[in-house]
């Protein structure tokens, strides 16, 4: 009987579509997000959660066995140890799915990518067996040996990616504009930023300033780069110095786009920093009349006849966040159980960080499972008894809901989320609060 997986034949697709192209691959290829988000799927499949040095789980995500390999084999590749430095010392990026994303671009630039899965297969069962489930393409040595003939298929071609483009891998493979500019020299260059989720968000521009020349920033893009220093959330105190240490000389910067030069259709993230900054003549920029279809790109490609998921759902309202399951407090729905509850979930091992939309409604909450738009719950601010999140591990977040309202209800359970933005964490606590006219945390 043959050994065969779905998104193992789903990636071999891929790599033929990119093998016919003539040319190098860059970011432009309409077939690499897709490519990308194959080999993603395959790493991701059957990681098994592992505890920390402290005792506290680690989130079941394929980046940190392949950081962690670096530390125990000596004899690994140059190419591949320092893609993997490079990533760890990239500010860009705060969640591992993040780092695996911008590690699978950089092995892919550098030929490398089948190296961890050498150490895998050279070390089964052993390594396999503490990073993967059995029945995982990666828990498998049949599977894992298809898996890695097609890796070494892949270094065959010639990617030339732009990698500085890494600033929005922690939500999404689907890779903005950017633009690499090289200004004249002074004092400043005329930008207003606010700084919304990390991100510096350019709010307003000097007219006749260096920056507003020719349209090369505009109000709404996002400042990522000054003279080689990353622009985060931790050097607004430092904006300033970087300037005062570039004076007489050139300025070079790089910017993400708030949209696409082409088509002039928005990039779905920068949509969400717009709608979070709270500035009305931000948010104006959104209501910009429509292009005609006729200039617009074209419809992304498919394979055979299955559409790939993509990511259109970030122009959807709500937030964008994991469900991680759900678990009784029996006849308990005060604040108290929060942290309880979501420990013993994360003891359980049974996590399932399904992507979700996150919506707080005029009346009650709604959750939407992203791939199919199905509602997985719906409650009422009436039958919500407390929210709130723990203290040691913060990216994890509850609400209770009883199964009729909470004040007459005698079953509760906890419904668990994961979210690594401790804004969006808050906003949506602070919802849930006001809906139901108790503000609870659990810290």
């Amino acid at each position: 009987m043959s050994v065969s997986d779905p998104l193992i034949k789903e990636l071999k697709g891929w790599t033929r579509k990119l093998t016919e192209c003539k040319t190098e691959i860059n970011d432009s290829n309409i077939n690499l997000p897709s490519f990308c988000k194959s080999l993603e799927r395959c790493f991701q499949k059957g990681v098994v959660m592992r505890m920390n040095a402290i005792g506290f789980p680690k989130l079941p995500e394929a980046w940190f066995w392949m950081e962690e390999i670096t530390d125990k084999n000596q004899s690994l590749s140059y190419s591949y140890t320092s893609a993997v430095q490079a990533v760890k010392e990239n500010p860009r990026l705060r969640s591992p799915s993040g780092r695996l994303r911008l590690l699978i671009r950089i092995c892919l630039s550098r030929k490398c990518l089948h190296v961890p899965v050498q150490i895998l297969l050279q070390n089964t069962p052993l390594l396999a067996n503490e990073f993967y489930e059995p029945h995982s393409i990666l828990g498998d040595e049949i599977l894992t040996q298809i898996l890695l003939s097609v890796l070494l298929q892949s270094t065959k071609l010639n990617f030339n990616l732009n990698l500085k483009n890494a600033s929005f891998l922690d939500d999404t493979w689907q890779l903005p504009e950017c633009s690499a500019l090289e200004l004249v020299p002074c004092k400043t260059l005329g930008i207003s930023v606010s700084f919304i989720e990390g991100k510096a968000l350019v709010v307003n521009l000097e007219e006749n300033s260096v920056a507003a020349e020719d349209d090369k920033i505009e109000v709404g893009d996002v400042l990522d780069e000054i003279n080689g220093n990353v622009i985060t959330a931790s050097a607004k105190g430092r904006l300033g110095k970087i300037m005062k240490r570039a004076i007489g000389r050139p300025i070079s910067i790089h910017v993400v786009k708030h949209r696409y030069k082409q088509s002039r259709d928005f990039y779905g993230p920068i949509v969400s920093l717009i709608q979070s900054s709270g500035i009305e003549h931000m948010k104006r920029l959104l209501l910009r009349s429509p292009v005609p279809k006729n200039e617009q790109n074209e419809d992304p490609p498919k394979l055979s006849e299955a559409d790939l998921n993509g990511d259109d759902n970030l122009l959807k309202p709500g937030f964008h966040t994991k469900y991680c399951g759900s678990i009784s407090t029996g006849t308990e729905g005060d604040v108290k159980q929060i942290e309880k509850a979501i420990w013993r979930l994360l003891r359980s091992g049974d996590i399932h960080l399904t992507p979700v939309r996150f919506e707080c409604l005029e009346i009650g909450i709604r959750v939407t499972r992203e791939v199919d738009e199905n509602v997985l719950m719906k409650h009422s601010y009436m039958e919500i008894s407390s929210c709130g999140r723990t203290a040691n591990i913060s990216d994890y977040f509850a609400y209770i809901a009883g199964d009729t309202n909470c004040n007459v209800a005698t079953n509760f359970n906890a419904y668990v989320f994961f979210h690594q933005n401790e804004d969006d964490v808050q906003t949506i606590l602070q919802s849930l609060g006001q809906g139901f006219q108790r503000t609870h945390f659990a810290v």
